[in-house]
């Protein structure tokens, strides 16, 4: 079973760093998303790692038209940096 509030951790985890060490576009955190080694079979969080890590890749590859804030919101993770505008 997964653990709800470790997968809300762990995605807003992957969030913040993607947008660290990406161009900051939907379609550059996408790509960086999309070269994070999935987790191990010995990983704690397994499932909620790989659950997270799938979705986000999903949610920018999609709708890499939308603005970021509203991709981050539509994932409903909260970023301090996106909630002044």
């Amino acid at each position: 079973m997964m653990d709800i509030g470790a997968y809300r951790r762990v995605l807003e985890e992957y969030v913040r760093e993607a947008l660290a060490n990406s161009d900051g576009t939907a379609s550059g955190i996408a790509e960086y998303l999309g070269s994070i080694k999935s987790p191990g079979r010995f990983s704690r969080y397994r499932l909620e790692k790989q659950t997270a890590l799938r979705e986000a890749i999903k949610a920018f590859g999609e709708h890499r038209h939308w603005p970021v804030k509203i991709i981050i919101s539509h994932l409903g993770v909260e970023i301090d940096e996106f909630k002044q505008g």
